[in-house]
């Protein structure tokens, strides 16, 4: 007979299962860890905008609310993998980001189908022609053509413009989802003394908008900033994008103008119906 274990010690059991190994994954330190660096670099890469195109390394820091030696560590990986470049103690946006931009549905498809038409605009028009798409609640610039003799461009490719207060912007309210205006209404900023900020007379132009079929502005994104825009439709009538012009000194010529934007707005629309619809 096998001897009894002695009192109060638990006898061992042999074959006895191994506790389970902890995965990656949920508790687990090194996934948080790694998804907390991966959300500063991404804050880090966040900070940059059309206004900070170039950065010191505390503006960095600052603006993505990052102790300046984190900011500093990741800078380096980010420059080492080619997402930021520095140079003169400053930092921008790296090329390898920019290609990353290229691939992007959205901008590569439309940008390319849009640029021809664009270019007929430019001919005819002699202005600075802009193509935005609706990115979250702010209107994105994913094309832009600019002659010699259409003056100096307002906005750089990847700006992003607010709804309220760009043509292109009260194109997506007139004629996008109902809920965007609501949002929009909550944060009507002014960017000028000229911003629409009231919500009755932001609904007022909107309701002109849909009536004209075109959107304008007169320096409510900036000093000496007119624009004027039409929607590009597909064919099951949702607008994906917004066609423009902006010019400088004064208001474009509505009635010359607006007919070539909608007959190009007409052929992007046409192509992408044609080339970049499902089946």
């Amino acid at each position: 007979m096998a001897n009894a274990a002695p009192a109060g010690r638990i006898p061992r059991r042999t074959g006895m299962t191994a506790a389970p190994k902890r995965r990656a994954g949920d508790g687990d330190p090194a996934t948080h860890q790694a998804a907390s660096v991966t959300s500063r670099a991404l804050a880090l890469l966040g900070s940059f905008d059309t206004e900070h195109s170039v950065q010191s390394l505390s503006s960095m820091a600052r603006r993505a609310g990052l102790p300046v030696a984190t900011a500093h560590r990741l800078a380096g990986d980010l420059v080492e993998w080619g997402g930021l470049e520095k140079l003169n103690g400053e930092y921008r946006v790296g090329q390898r980001i920019w290609r990353l931009g290229l691939l992007a549905p959205a901008q590569q498809n439309i940008a390319e189908v849009a640029a021809p038409f664009m270019q007929d605009v430019l001919f005819v028009t002699h202005n600075v022609v802009n193509l935005f798409i609706l990115d979250g609640e702010e209107v994105l610039l994913v094309e832009r053509m600019s002659g010699t003799g259409a003056g100096q461009p307002f906005r750089r490719v990847g700006a992003r413009l607010p709804l309220h207060a760009s043509a292109a912007g009260k194109i997506m309210l007139a004629y996008g989802a109902r809920d965007l205006f609501s949002s929009a209404v909550q944060r009507l900023e002014p960017h000028t003394p000229r911003t629409i900020t009231n919500p009755g007379l932001l609904a007022a132009e909107i309701e002109r908008v849909r009536a004209k079929g075109y959107a304008t502005t007169e320096e409510e994104a900036g000093p000496d900033n007119y624009g004027l825009a039409v929607p590009v439709f597909l064919p099951n009538k949702q607008v994906v994008a917004a066609l423009g012009i902006v010019t400088r000194g004064r208001p474009a010529p509505v009635g010359s103008v607006v007919p070539v934007l909608n007959i190009a707005a007409r052929g992007i629309a046409r192509r992408l119906g044609v080339e970049h619809l499902p089946q």
